[in-house]
């Protein structure tokens, strides 16, 4: 997407100062605004309409920028603020920058960052599906639960070789609770990622190992997808997911297989079908599949239309799903069915970059 930017000079910024730098540090002013109109209808409960916020992207306000040091050498950062665009309210009411907070450097053998971070399961979640990731129409979204972002967190990002790309992440919380199990060792989160891309060509795979002191077991999430683009029309996509539980509580798998069909370069229709099959008798998330559609048109490069269809099977009484979004936090727009129940959702939305 295209930004707003705003030069700014380091002797400005640092106006007053004995010694100021001389080089200088670039800002980008950046934003999204996504709202939508939404109709849920979920067994055993009264059917809701609303308008909300981030069905296709997370409404933001973000700031980004870096300082060239020489030598290759770059300091970055990025401030990033969720929003809710339907009332105005923050995501978050406890914290300014809940989405990103970070700050590091970079140079031509990667980069390392520090700080309130995105995963790498959260870049990789919109590359496995042709709903991005996001909105009530993607079955990937709504029954995957990998963490998504990681405060105190150390970032260390490889440079592209030829393709090829890795990550890393690990963050120490500050979540209090209960007394975790012996081999849960505090507020840990361990965060590994690989990808290649060449071409039409995509995969990637990552893995993460949550603990904290609010769980009693240590929760292990592997994820694999690909997609291929056959042609300018058709592109499809592919992914699987496993998920344990140190205390066998959750041992279950996400399918999903979608595609992504382009009618014009602005104008286009995603498909797909994902399925949860759980393999703990009485525990953990339960069956659940989901077939669904998401239709995009772009008015500009900047302002895109998007409408949606889901309808989400539960399939015994452990469900707990709800059709979520890119970011919907409102508790009307996550309705949840009576377990083994049926969900169904369609959207209207909006969507304009800045």
């Amino acid at each position: 997407m295209k930004y707003s930017k705003v030069g700014l000079s380091a002797s400005l910024i640092g106006a007053g100062m004995a010694n100021p730098a001389a080089a200088q540090t670039n800002v980008t002013i950046y934003g999204v605004v996504d709202t939508f109109m939404t109709n849920i209808h979920a067994t055993g409960v009264p059917s809701v309409t609303r308008m909300d916020a981030s069905g296709l992207y997370p409404s933001r306000l973000g700031f980004k920028g870096n300082e060239d040091l020489g030598a290759g050498l770059k300091a970055n950062f990025v401030l990033e603020s969720g929003f809710n665009s339907q009332d105005g309210s923050q995501a978050d009411s406890n914290r300014l920058f809940n989405r990103q907070s970070w700050v590091g450097l970079s140079s031509q053998w990667g980069e390392f960052r520090l700080g309130r971070q995105n995963t790498p399961q959260f870049y990789m979640n919109g590359k496995f599906d042709a709903f991005g990731g996001t909105t009530q129409a993607s079955g990937w979204n709504n029954m995957f639960g990998a963490t998504l972002r990681v405060d105190n967190a150390i970032g260390i990002f490889s440079p592209d070789m030829n393709g090829f790309k890795v990550q890393g992440l690990f963050g120490r919380g500050a979540i209090a609770g209960g007394t975790p199990l012996p081999e849960v060792s505090g507020n840990n989160n361990l965060h590994m990622a690989a990808e290649y891309e060449k071409g039409a060509f995509y995969a990637g795979i990552n893995y993460e190992e949550i603990s904290n002191t609010a769980l009693a077991y240590k929760a292990k999430r592997t994820a694999v997808g690909t997609s291929y683009r056959i042609n300018d029309q058709w592109k499809v996509f592919a992914a699987i997911d496993r998920e344990i539980a140190t205390d066998n509580s959750i041992d279950s798998n996400l399918y999903s297989v979608s595609a992504l069909y382009s009618f014009t370069p602005v104008s286009s229709l995603a498909f797909g079908y994902a399925a949860t099959r759980d393999h703990v008798t009485g525990k953990g998330h339960g069956n659940a599949v989901e077939p669904s559609v998401l239709y995009r048109y772009m008015l500009s490069k900047r302002t895109t239309l998007y409408s949606g269809y889901s309808h989400l099977k539960q399939q015994d009484n452990r469900n707990s799903f709800v059709l979520g979004g890119a970011a919907v936090v409102q508790s009307a727009a996550r309705v949840a069915s009576v377990p083994g129940g049926t969900i169904n959702g369609v959207q209207l939305g909006i969507v304009h970059f800045f």
